[in-house]
């Protein structure tokens, strides 16, 4: 549950836009037509051009360009549409925040998110769920720089040097950063399963009920950030099974070719963040 002192501050959260909060809304109804969405999309430009960049990255492009929302649609399917709505109104809803590099930052979300979508396809979970979670999943970061620039500078200086993150966001704002991005998630309406998620992100142990979306973020996380140790297919494989029974409490999950997909995956999220920043 948020602390008190996050509570206090909920009027700093960002709100959505009612034409963004709409056209969400939109995506996440399974009656809703292929038409009315691309209608909606296309009623904002802004929008309309990150789905459109998305729709033709190196991640979800093919060999033939495409120039309008249904023809994104026509090439990539509806689910798939969905997400880049959801990632694209997103990253345009979040305000610049100081001493933070938004290419690097929203890179960084993107790799973690593309990494969840793989894995969650191999631990039971929705992989369209699991890549919008992860595209949250550090958003607390951003809205602490929001509200707090110099204590997340302070923070993200100690955290370079070796401290604890969760300790220090904890002792010097009262709160930490996944409770932040959990909370602006319940605001933005979004599904109770995904705000759990992104809530239990650093220990999905503590989650109750048990969260798979929490799991598959902190081990997606745990591949980024450990990406450059030294090991092989075999022992990537022995290290990341160790991780999901020991720290993330996933008992049953096919490992088999998961280092080769994250292999191809490699550098993508990052591209895509410099194309949304």
């Amino acid at each position: 549950m948020p602390s008190a002192a996050l509570l206090k501050r909920v009027d700093e959260l960002p709100r959505l836009p009612k034409a963004v909060s709409e056209l969400l809304d939109a995506v996440n109804n399974e009656n809703t037509s292929i038409k009315s969405i691309s209608a909606k999309v296309a009623q904002d430009p802004i929008i309309s051009a990150r789905v459109l960049r998305l729709a033709n990255s190196a991640h979800f492009g093919r060999s033939r360009e495409v120039g309008s929302i249904e023809d994104a649609v026509v090439r990539l399917g509806m689910q798939t549409l969905r997400t880049l709505v959801i990632a694209s109104a997103v990253v345009g809803a979040m305000p610049n925040a100081e001493g933070i590099d938004l290419a690097h930052f929203w890179g960084e979300t993107f790799e973690v998110a593309l990494y969840s979508q793989e894995m969650a396809k191999v631990c039971g979970v929705a992989a369209d769920e699991a890549f919008t979670c992860a595209i949250l999943h550090n958003i607390g970061d951003l809205l602490i720089a929001v509200v707090e620039p110099a204590i997340a500078a302070q923070i993200r200086a100690a955290v370079a040097e070796g401290a604890d993150k969760q300790q220090l966001e904890t002792s010097l704002l009262g709160f930490d950063s996944p409770s932040v991005g959990a909370l602006l998630a319940k605001n933005w309406k979004f599904a109770p399963s995904l705000v759990q998620g992104i809530e239990f992100q650093r220990a999905p142990l503590q989650a109750k009920p048990a969260s798979k979306l929490a799991s598959v973020i902190y081990l997606s996380h745990a591949v980024f950030s450990h990406w450059d140790d030294e090991r092989d297919d075999e022992s990537f494989t022995a290290w990341l099974a160790g991780k999901a029974n020991k720290e993330a409490g996933i008992i049953k999950m096919d490992m088999s070719g998961l280092a080769e997909k994250f292999v191809a995956l490699r550098g993508k999220g990052l591209e895509i963040g410099k194309q949304l920043a």
